[in-house]
């Protein structure tokens, strides 16, 4: 039977060398956890005021799950972390003041994005990682696990990723089989009382790391000592290829940076205007018209508009940039609300995580932070001397970085894209700032 290692120093070569996609290990008190109990609320909170904010299906997958005994709850407003619960033990007091020996589960999907302190500690402590085995190309996924539930609800099951466990709060216990241990042609099993001489746990608490491949069959439970918390990482490893994201790519071929306002305008997309009603095809007995309907054709015609070379690399290009900039863990936290920044004010960015910036022809080109990306245009290599003097790590004042800028303005035939005058880079400044790859400094 497959033992688990349990080691009191957690260090990255060592990792990698000994337990990535090879088998469990559990890291006890080391230190080392990026996350904390009051990030972790923060995030959740606002997770639970954009959930609120959506409208959804029944049948539709949102991004937050409540379960009380095993149901799902489709109205679940009332049993969500609010900011006024001030913290997870305000939430986990309010909920067992309602709900009594009940037993429930809270799951948020992509935590990362809530949060821009729990996220640039994620992205952080994972980037070790990422030098030694490469950056996940479709990103890896943040999860929070929190309640009373006796087991995880969805049973014994295989995830698609290899999985880290951040124990924040309480105890709980994750039992793994090394291969599946029932022969029915089923995916999950929530009784899995008779599989229980073949597994090995793993009993996790506060401050503990646990890690596990994406082979083994596994399902958390609670060890009956009250309300436990854990933050989970997902890295794609096997059954998630990047072809999968060619989808994403086509469906998402119109964000902030691949087609400009003006642009937008002059494609098929904003010119089709058919009905998508279609009265020929009741007619001629059964004969189909020797013609799409027009709205089949026009969609196909800005199908074909859309990727069109120019629009498509220009689109990848910048999804690849918010992707690296995002360190693994998309989609980013939102930006902060702007702010103007003054000549004599000092900004700095961090070296680790510097902004990128690339050519898009001669005169254009792109730059990413922290998720985001933005387009500009001109600036000869004034614009590469800027961002080079920004990832330097060192304070420089906003005057000096705009002092080989222009004052006039120069026209740019198109409102998203930033022009290199003075004013124009003063607004790149800002809308970095916003997304918090630029820090003022005292």
């Amino acid at each position: 039977m497959p033992t688990l290692d349990i080691t009191h120093r957690f260090d990255w070569d060592t990792f990698v060398t000994r337990y990535w996609n090879q088998r469990p290990v559990l890291f006890k008190g080391t230190g080392a956890s990026p996350f904390s109990s009051e990030d972790t609320f923060e995030a959740a909170a606002t997770a639970t005021q954009h959930h609120l904010s959506q409208s959804y299906a029944a049948d539709s997958r949102p991004g937050i799950t409540f379960t009380v005994d095993r149901l799902r709850q489709l109205f679940a407003r009332d049993w969500l972390p609010q900011a006024r619960d001030g913290s997870l033990d305000g939430y986990d007091a309010r909920l067992a003041s309602r709900l009594g020996e009940q037993r429930y589960a809270l799951i948020i999907s992509s935590l990362h994005s809530f949060s821009h302190r729990l996220w640039a500690r994620e992205r952080a402590f994972f980037s070790e990682l990422w030098r030694r085995v490469g950056l996940p190309h479709s990103g890896a996924i943040t999860t929070l696990f929190h309640g009373t539930y006796e087991s995880s609800p969805v049973g014994v099951h295989l995830d698609r990723f290899t999985t880290f466990l951040f124990a924040l709060r309480g105890r709980k216990r994750m039992r793994f089989w090394a291969r599946r241990p029932w022969r029915e042609d089923v995916t999950t099993v929530l009784d899995y009382q008779p599989y229980l001489k073949s597994s090995f746990v793993a009993e996790v608490e506060p401050g503990d790391i646990l890690y596990w491949p994406s082979t083994y069959y596994h399902v958390g439970e609670n060890t009956g000592t009250g309300v436990a918390s854990s933050v989970n990482i997902g890295i794609p490893i096997t059954g998630h290829r990047p072809v999968f994201s060619v989808d994403d790519l086509l469906r998402g071929m119109l964000d902030e940076t691949s087609l400009s306002e003006q642009e937008w305008k002059q494609t098929r997309l904003a010119r089709v205007r058919a009905s998508p009603l279609d009265t020929s095809a009741l007619k001629n007995q059964g004969l189909l018209p020797p013609r799409l309907p027009r709205a089949l054709a026009e969609a196909v015609e800005a199908f074909q508009d859309v990727s069109a070379p120019r629009e498509a690399r220009r689109h990848i290009q910048s999804t690849w940039m918010k992707r690296l900039s995002a360190g693994g863990f998309e989609p980013a936290p939102a930006p902060a609300r702007p702010r103007r920044l003054r000549d004599a004010q000092h900004i700095r960015v961090d070296p680790r995580f510097p902004v990128l910036f690339e050519r898009d022809g001669a005169r254009r080109w792109l730059c990413a932070g922290n998720g985001h990306a933005l387009r500009g245009a001109g600036g000869g290599k004034a614009v590469d001397t800027l961002f080079q003097r920004l990832n330097t790590g060192r304070a420089v004042s906003v005057g000096e970085l705009l002092q080989p800028f222009r004052v006039r303005h120069t026209a740019t035939h198109d409102a998203d894209i930033i022009a290199a005058t003075r004013d124009g880079m003063r607004s790149l400044l800002e809308k970095l700032h916003t997304f918090r790859s630029i820090t003022l400094t005292p």
